[in-house]
C-alpha cells in the first residue's frame, strides 16, 4: 500500500512534467506545473489537518504557493481568484464571480490524487473531501463531478492487486454508481467499446476530448489508464493525444501509479523528477497518517 501511495503521487508529477515538456536544459531536470504544485498543497493540508480538509486553509495555502512560484503555468482563473482573496473579497467559491456557475475546468481533478489515496476506503468521506478540495477554485458541478470521478478511480486502483490488470467494464460500472450526470455517463460508457476496437487517437479525442474542461479530460485520462495500465505506457499515450496533455497525463499517471506502485516507474525518470524527495515524503506521510488514524 505504501508503494501505491508513493507511486500515485510520483506518477502524477511525472505525467505532468513530461506532458508539459518543461525541463531545465542544464541538468535535464523534469519540472512540474501548477498541477503538481497544487497536489502538493492538498497533500500538505490533509496531513496538517490530521486527515481532514479545511477549505479556507487550503485556499490560503494555494495563494502562498502561487506567490512563491507564479511561473508554474497556472491558467487564467486561479491567479484572478488568488488576487480577490488577497484583496479581502472572500476566500471560497470566488470562481462563481468569474464564470457562470463557477469554473468547470479540470483544476479540481488534476490535484485530487491525495484525496483518492487517503479516503480510498470510504466513499462517503471521499465525496465530501472532494467537494471541500474544490471549494477554493472550482465549484461548477461538472468540475466537482470530474474531481470525484478521478478520485474514485484512484481509490479503485489502490485496492487492485498490483500484478493484475484493471477491468474496464467493472470500473465503469462502479463509477456509474456515483450518480453521474449525462455528459460523464455517455463518455464513460463508451470507454470499453473504444478499448475493444483499439480506437485511433483521432476517434478517442473526438469521442472523449482532450481539452481543459473536466468533462473533456477526466474520462480521457481514465481511458488512457485502462489502455496502458503501466505508468509509463499510460503517460506516453496520454501525451500523444495532444491538447491539455500535461493534465491528462497527470491524472492518468496518478491512477496507474496507484495501481502498479512506485516500482513500476523507471528510475531514470524518477531520478530526474523535480522535488521527487518532497513528493515521496508527502505520500509516505499520508500513508502513515492513514494507518495511524485507522488504528485509532
Amino acid at each position: 500500500m505504501l508503494s501505491k501511495f508513493i507511486g500515485c503521487m510520483l506518477s502524477a508529477a511525472l505525467g505532468d512534467a513530461l506532458g508539459a515538456s518543461f525541463y531545465r536544459p542544464r541538468d535535464g531536470t523534469l519540472c512540474y506545473t501548477d498541477d503538481t504544485a497544487m497536489m502538493i498543497v492538498l497533500a500538505e493540508t490533509i496531513i496538517e489537518c490530521e486527515g481532514e480538509i479545511d477549505p479556507e486553509r487550503l485556499a490560503w495555502k494555494f495563494v502562498e504557493a502561487y506567490e512563491r512560484e507564479p511561473w508554474r503555468g497556472y491558467g487564467p482563473g486561479p491567479p484572478r481568484i488568488f488576487r480577490l482573496i488577497k484583496r479581502g473579497e472572500g476566500v471560497l467559491e470566488l470562481d462563481k464571480r468569474l464564470y457562470p456557475g463557477g469554473s468547470y475546468g479540470n483544476g479540481g481533478a488534476m490535484r485530487i490524487a491525495p484525496v483518492g489515496l487517503f479516503y480510498h476506503d470510504d466513499l462517503g468521506r471521499l465525496r465530501e473531501a472532494v467537494k471541500k478540495s474544490c471549494k477554493p477554485t472550482h465549484n461548477h458541478p461538472l468540475a466537482v463531478e470530474g474531481a470525484l470521478i478521478e478520485a474514485a478511480t484512484i481509490a479503485y486502483a489502490v485496492k487492485l492487486d498490483y500484478d493484475k490488470p484493471a477491468n474496464a467494464v467493472e470500473l465503469v460500472e462502479r463509477l456509474m454508481d456515483l450518480g453521474l450526470s449525462t455528459v460523464y455517463r455517455k463518455k464513460l460508457e463508451i470507454i470499453p467499446q473504444l478499448l475493444e476496437i483499439d480506437a485511433s487517437r483521432r476517434i478517442v479525442v473526438k469521442q472523449l476530448g482532450n481539452s481543459v474542461e473536466a468533462y473533456n479530460s477526466v474520462p480521457t485520462a481514465i481511458y488512457c489508464y485502462l489502455r496502458g495500465q503501466e505508468p509509463m505506457n499510460v503517460i506516453r499515450y496520454a501525451i500523444s493525444l495532444g491538447g491539455d496533455r500535461d493534465t491528462i497525463a497527470c491524472m492518468a499517471g496518478a491512477i496507474a501509479g496507484a495501481h502498479r506502485g512506485v516500482e513500476k516507474i523507471p528510475a531514470e525518470y524518477l531520478d530526474r523528477l523535480e522535488n521527487r524527495g518532497r513528493i515521496e515524503s508527502l505520500a509516505r506521510s499520508l500513508y502513515e497518517l492513514k494507518r495511524r488514524l485507522g488504528k485509532g
